[in-house]
């Protein structure tokens, strides 16, 4: 049987540590079902965009009105089996960037997100559910003009890269964007970059 772009994504991927060594297997075996990219399982496929400025000093949050924090952008599959065109997707529609550059072929970081049951402004109620996240990484001119998606966000910003997880109000986020922030360092350390 041949193998989706998804499969094939996170047959290529190298977990790094306990958490993403735990996550992969779920991933990979929900990878083969279309349903998974739909918001119809209860653990769906999304994707999230870690976007750093040309001096790879700062990253473009968001303040996400649901969750009450700043953060990365991203968002759901929706059917779209490539992940990497849902997270630029999501930086265009929430951050009003145009112009990006991938800077790693294989994402950055995957995670198996839990979400809390709550309200959402069209869809009503949302049970509580999980996102099977893949994140990429990402470059921007800093000097592209940020439009802000009112109706998700409530606000638009490039934050210093050392600020970056104290400016999220959500403690399990912070781990994540922490386990980011110091894969970028080490890159950076390693010249690849």
């Amino acid at each position: 049987m041949m193998k989706n772009e998804l499969e094939i994504l996170l047959g290529r991927f190298r977990p790094k540590g306990p958490q993403e060594e735990a996550d992969l297997p779920l991933f990979k075996a929900r990878a083969s079902d279309a349903k998974n990219l739909t918001r119809d399982a209860l653990a769906h496929f999304t994707a999230s965009a870690f976007v750093l400025n040309q001096t790879h000093e700062r990253v473009l949050g968001i303040y996400h009105k649901i969750y009450k924090s700043w953060g990365w952008m991203g968002g759901h599959a929706d059917g779209d089996v490539n992940l990497l065109h849902v997270a630029e997707k999501e930086v265009r529609e929430e951050s009003g960037i145009e112009q990006l550059k991938l800077l790693l072929p294989d994402p950055i970081s995957i995670e198996n997100l839990p979400v809390f049951g709550h309200f959402h402004r069209s869809r009503g109620y949302v049970s509580a559910h999980l996102h099977l996240n893949v994140t990429f990484l990402f470059e921007a001119d800093d000097q592209q003009l940020l439009r802000e998606n009112k109706e998700e966000t409530g606000g638009v910003a490039w934050i210093p890269l050392e600020e970056f997880s104290s400016q999220s109000s959500e403690e399990e986020m912070k781990i994540i964007y922490d386990k980011i922030i110091s894969r970028i360092i080490e890159k950076k350390k390693e010249d690849k970059l």
